[in-house]
């Protein structure tokens, strides 16, 4: 996997807020019943998407977590760099240490395009892109 279940489970959170079409708040337990991710990492994920500007917490009766921008404003890269960090896709396949961004390992040239078209794919697309599929 190039990402982190935490991004997995992000982009997957976001997109069932983004298909909510009224923007109401939603309850960290109420999104994770209804996507299956565990609610304690979940609440994890949404406290870090909120400190980060993606999503909007309130406390209290009705409160919860909402989307802070447009599903369509909110891209899979942005999601996945807010989560694994922006160095994420400069990850070596075989050793962080030894390769970097320097080409010293055995598959660095052949990675790099496809790190590149991955980056590209997850910028071009949104979490309201995969709301409604």
């Amino acid at each position: 996997m190039i990402y982190s279940r935490t991004a997995k489970y992000g982009i997957k959170a976001l997109v069932y807020l983004s298909g909510k079409e009224n923007g109401d708040y939603s309850t960290v337990s109420s999104v994770a019943d209804r996507t299956d991710i565990p609610a304690e990492f979940l609440g994890k994920i949404f406290q870090e998407l909120a400190r980060r500007g993606i999503l909007e917490s309130r406390k209290g009766r009705g409160g919860g977590f909402r989307l802070r921008r447009p599903g369509d404003e909110i891209s899979l890269l942005e999601v996945v760099e807010t989560l694994d960090g922006e160095d994420v896709f400069n990850d070596c396949l075989f050793d962080v240490k030894k390769c970097g961004r320097g080409g010293t390992c055995p598959l660095h040239d052949e990675w790099v395009p496809v790190r590149e078209e991955i980056k590209n794919f997850l910028a071009a697309n949104c979490v309201a892109d995969l709301a409604n599929e």
